[in-house]
């Protein structure tokens, strides 16, 4: 008998590992793990991702450095090398697969992952990191890296055992940017919906191998903004607060969520850092006098937003706030005592809340 070996496959003796199966103590990190009679195999698509492997299996005190009787080999289907040297296992061309079986036994029939065709073989195609240059990243699927080579257009595909955080950030990231919902907007819906859970749960696995970085809690957050679950997208705009307080985007963001769920004192808080790294930025200064509005800071609030039309005259969204504060240091109307209250000002034209906060 004998098994296929595709891209870069783990090989041992079956015989040596038995024991390890059946006790469960090896932890297959992908479904293509296969045996014979004689051998039981692993296979991955990056090298590293198949070292990493056998790294592990050393851990069980199985050999897999010193030939030529090692318990374990990888074996790459590419240019059929064996590492380290070993004198148990022949490989083999069979029309575009490449097999292999134990010394002293017949390759009469191979045991295969269902629906393989030695016609077809893997499919895969060997990309050394000179070759990667020419790539250009296009998506994530699970653990599959897809790349694009950019003279001919031909996908290439990279797996991963471990979590690929610089791609899953990537995708996520855009897939957040393309739906950015601000304070007050409404949620989106339908596929959107969808397409965003899928990007926030990727970048949950992100933070998990990196949570220090501000940027992945960040758009965390603006995921959780778009599904419209504005608590947990407090939560990662505080965390992002906590690690990074010197890039405006951060306290800007988290003073609009802060704005919808009733905690006025620290948008304000938050707000005035938000100026304070981009003093003449006319939008920051209205999110600014806005919140000095809902917590009761009324001669705070105009100050604020009178800067801010000072600095951009023609804000139609200032000026309309302006009017608003106005009427309320007036008497004229009461003092709105959230976010979703300015949506329809007493005597105006019907407004949408999320005008108030600039992006």
């Amino acid at each position: 008998m004998a098994i296929p070996i595709e891209g870069f496959t783990v090989v041992a003796q079956k015989a040596r590992i038995v024991h390890l199966l059946e006790n469960h103590a090896i932890e297959t990190p992908n479904a293509t793990a296969l045996a014979d009679d004689d051998l039981w195999r692993c296979s991955f698509m990056a090298e590293a991702d198949a070292q990493k492997f056998m790294r592990s299996l050393e851990k069980l005190d199985l050999n897999v450095s010193q030939g030529p009787d090692s318990d374990v080999v990888l074996v790459n289907e590419f240019d059929r090398s064996v590492t380290p040297y070993c004198e148990w296992l022949v490989t083999a061309k069979w029309e575009r697969a490449v097999i292999a079986w134990k010394v002293g036994t017949r390759p009469e029939s191979v045991v295969a992952r269902e629906g393989w065709d030695p016609h077809v073989g893997s499919g895969l195609s060997f990309c050394d990191r000179s070759g990667q240059d020419n790539l250009e990243f296009v998506r994530l699927e699970d653990n599959i890296e897809v790349f694009r080579n950019k003279e001919t257009g031909k996908e290439v595909y990279i797996g991963r055992t471990s979590t690929p955080v610089k791609a899953m950030f990537k995708t996520a990231s855009q897939v957040i940017s393309e739906h950015l919902v601000t304070a007050g907007e409404k949620p989106v819906d339908g596929k959107v919906a969808e397409e965003v859970t899928r990007a926030v749960e990727m970048l949950e696995k992100v933070m998990v191998a990196t949570p220090d970085s501000w940027n992945v809690h960040w758009y965390h957050g603006k995921g959780q903004m778009a599904l419209g679950k504005i608590e947990l997208a407090y939560r990662s705009f505080q965390r992002a607060y906590e690690l990074e307080q010197t890039v405006e985007v951060v306290p800007r963001e988290l003073a609009g969520v802060c704005l919808e769920l009733g905690k006025f004192d620290e948008a304000v808080k938050v707000a005035e850092k938000a100026v304070a790294l981009d003093p003449g930025n006319a939008g920051l200064l209205g999110n600014l006098a806005l919140s000095y509005l809902l917590a009761g800071r009324v001669a705070e609030a105009q100050k604020s937003i009178a800067a801010a039309i000072k600095i951009s005259q023609g804000d139609k969204i200032n000026n309309y706030l302006a009017q608003i504060i106005r009427e309320v240091a007036d008497g004229e109307r009461p003092r709105p005592q959230s976010l979703a209250a300015l949506s329809s000002p007493p005597a105006k034209p019907k407004k949408k809340c999320w005008e108030f906060w600039k992006k």
